[in-house]
């Protein structure tokens, strides 16, 4: 990703504010015109010397076009891992948006599903800390928090299966040359039926399935989750899911995903075909 020219300039900004400071790169010095010192970043895999800039009072620092070029990863470094490995990508997609700039209609909807797929791993988070807390527990303290471990399973399924469609949304409004992983292929049918029923968990209260109006015994199964933390399975009719081992490896895949949607939207713009800002 690179930007145009930047000049240093005087501002009444506070770069150490919290809405001005994005991220850290290291710049290397090219060289001077009288009081213009011209620098740039280093590129992808180019060895650092340690070449330090100079700046003497009244210099300008110059940054050309073309010498502020921005790795997505570098950005992403900044991302800290919580439990399972996964590191929230939210703000990954911000900073990049902040810096290049894009159609918002595509920046918000990849931006929504980062949100969508850190919410599924709080929660998965949340759910497998509840889980283990369980196994230690006897009686009552034992229910409650298998209980507590199902409520945030329950929601972080919803929140998965949300993340599941915005990426169809956005392979077939931006991201045409990108496929979905082969994880969430696979995984996809299950979210959807454990969503349907998590979120409208009324309706199989009632022993009612989507939009029919009959009684369907099989609605029911919904609320029985036996094994769920002995063996972290989710059941709904025909459908499981390994809540612990399937979602945490779908996370990993859909956050690999928007990465690579951040670098192909960026390999378009460097061929002048990008989705071009509002």
């Amino acid at each position: 990703m690179q930007t145009d020219s930047i000049e240093d300039h005087k501002s009444d900004s506070n770069p150490q504010s919290k809405d001005e400071f994005l991220f850290a790169a290291r710049l290397i010095p090219m060289g001077r015109e009288g009081n213009r010192v011209f620098a740039r970043t280093l590129r992808l895999r180019e060895e650092d010397a340690g070449e330090t800039i100079k700046l003497e009072p009244g210099d300008q620092l110059v940054i050309p076009a073309g010498g502020l070029v921005v790795n997505s990863r570098e950005i992403d470094a900044y991302s800290i891992k919580g439990l399972g490995g996964y590191a929230p990508v939210a703000n990954t997609v911000w900073t990049w948006y902040r810096i290049v700039g894009v159609q918002l209609g595509f920046y918000i909807l990849l931006f929504s599903l980062a949100r969508r797929l850190d919410a599924a791993h709080a929660l998965w988070a949340l759910a497998i800390q509840e889980r283990d807390k369980a196994r230690e527990e006897d009686g009552i303290p034992h229910r409650a928090s298998s209980f507590n471990a199902l409520a945030r399973a329950e929601v972080a399924i919803i929140a998965l299966h949300r993340g599941l469609t915005m990426m169809h949304s956005l392979i077939e409004g931006f991201c045409p040359r990108l496929d979905l992983p082969e994880s969430v292929k696979s995984i996809q049918g299950a979210v959807k039926e454990m969503r349907d029923a998590f979120e409208h968990i009324d309706d199989r209260a009632a022993a009612r399935s989507g939009q029919r109006r009959k009684v369907d015994l099989d609605a029911l199964t919904i609320f029985d989750q036996p094994d769920f933390v002995d063996s972290s399975i989710l059941h709904y009719k025909s459908f499981s899911i390994n809540f612990h081992d399937d979602v945490i490896s779908t996370l990993f895949d859909c956050r690999e995903w928007v990465m690579e949607a951040i670098d192909a939207e960026a390999a378009l713009r460097e061929e002048g075909r990008g989705v071009e800002p509002e």
